[in-house]
């Protein structure tokens, strides 16, 4: 399978990064899927929002020291649009040719399903997800397969250990599916009430004897004061802040992939772009960092 079978080029790259995905250790492609929207559409502009976000940013990274040329990465275009089963199987499919050619997968969406066709590919023993919802619902509005039910849907196919990070949008029929599958929730008040550092070491613990883990981040787990562009904006968010110490924390050398979806970027100005692009590069920075330490 080739690249171009699956994948669309897009004419702003994410931080201009262009080049030979053979040449690069980190490969970011966007998944503009946006079919199962239930209050704000839109996330199909958000990985085009983000790319052009990045590219008026300044390049090096305070928090590691890290610049431009430190960043090994390709942005290797778009999948094609489609419905939402042939759009998350394209994605499998491009995130297992990265992973068999060594390289890092990145993905920016999109509506939080696209995290599905990722954990298909790479099955990881620990998926972290930072969220306002659990998206753990069996389906909704009669959908079995959409933003809200795709993380229940990875989970039981393949039972990974799950801590869901920031959430408090939720229903009591995910609360007892998470208690009853052990499911780690660390609402957004606990990260407020007890701080980023004891959070840390809580999601360390969890993490304790996995082998991989993936990483994925909805930008509502932010308060829609700091990121108010997403799909389902809920009050008491985390800060940018906040989710970045806590992303510090846990990004090591067992990450396989990471993805950052759910902007819908025409509900504001670009501030929630602007938001997403330096998370997704403050992130990368830290992955290229901690694969340097070994």
């Amino acid at each position: 399978m080739k690249f171009d079978e699956l994948l669309k080029p897009v004419p702003e790259l994410f931080f201009e990064k262009s080049g030979k995905p053979e040449d690069a250790d980190i490969l970011l492609f966007g998944a503009p899927l946006d079919k199962t929207a239930s209050y704000r559409g839109g996330s199909r502009f958000a990985p085009t929002a983000i790319r052009e976000a990045s590219q008026y940013m300044e390049s090096y990274s305070v928090r590691t020291g890290l610049d431009w040329d430190d960043l090994s990465l390709v942005d290797m275009g778009d999948i094609v649009e489609s419905e939402v089963e042939p759009a998350v199987e394209n994605i499998r499919r491009v995130v297992e040719e990265i992973r068999g050619m060594g390289k890092f997968p990145v993905m920016l969406g999109g509506e939080h399903t696209i995290t599905l066709g990722a954990l298909r590919a790479l099955r990881p023993d620990a998926v972290v997800v930072f969220d306002a919802h659990l998206d753990l619902r069996d389906e909704l509005f009669e959908e079995r397969l959409c933003h809200a039910t795709y993380l229940r849907r990875a989970h039981e196919e393949q039972g990974f250990k799950l801590i869901v990070v920031a959430a408090r949008a939720l229903s009591a029929e995910e609360i007892e599916y998470a208690n009853e599958k052990g499911i780690t929730v660390i609402t957004a008040q606990d990260v407020k009430r007890f701080g980023a550092q004891p959070i840390t070491e809580m999601i360390k613990d969890t993490l304790e004897g996995v082998n991989s883990v993936y990483l994925s981040v909805d930008m509502d787990a932010v308060d829609p004061a700091e990121a108010p562009a997403v799909g389902n904006p809920s009050p008491e968010g985390i800060t940018v802040t906040q989710l970045l110490d806590l992303i510090a924390g846990i990004v090591d050398k067992r990450l396989v992939g990471f993805d950052l979806n759910e902007v819908s970027p025409s509900y504001d100005s670009g501030l929630t772009a602007i938001q997403a692009a330096y998370i997704v590069l403050e992130t990368l920075y830290m992955n290229t960092a901690s694969r340097r330490r070994g």
